[in-house]
């Protein structure tokens, strides 16, 4: 089994590629797939950061609440809290069209300012993940 730190990294990889991907999204005006992948870097830098601080077997998969397990071993995560919340309506509403009323699907809903909000939580969150892993 990988020692924490290597474990940590391997999930802060994954994160990356992802946090990218949402931006390229971002950038091809794809803002509900944008969106998600800013939820789902978001999600996997800070199971990264538990990992690091020795958690295993993290089943949670929302962002707020992963903030606020992150912010119980550090308090830099403390702010981010609400933002992580506003993530969490990603995951889901970006993606099937059964979580949002008819007629209306997420390819035809979300804006760019939704997705450039979405990608921007995303970043503040890696910022200080990183450091602290690091």
């Amino acid at each position: 089994m990988k020692n924490n730190k290597e474990n940590s990294l391997r999930w802060q990889r994954q994160a990356e590629y992802d946090l990218n991907q949402g931006i390229k999204l971002l950038a091809d005006g794809n803002f509900s797939y944008a969106s998600f992948f800013a939820e789902q870097a978001a999600q996997k830098i800070l199971k990264a950061f538990l990992i690091f601080k020795g958690r295993r077997f993290i089943t949670i998969h929302s962002v707020g609440e992963l903030l606020k397990e992150a912010a119980a071993l550090d308090n830099k995560f403390s702010p981010l809290i609400n933002k992580g919340k506003k993530l969490d309506r990603h995951y889901l509403i970006s993606r099937y069209p059964d979580a949002l009323p008819e007629p209306a699907i997420p390819a035809e809903s979300y804006t760019k300012d939704e997705a450039e909000e979405a990608v921007e939580i995303a970043k503040q969150i890696f910022k200080i993940t990183k450091k602290l892993i690091s």
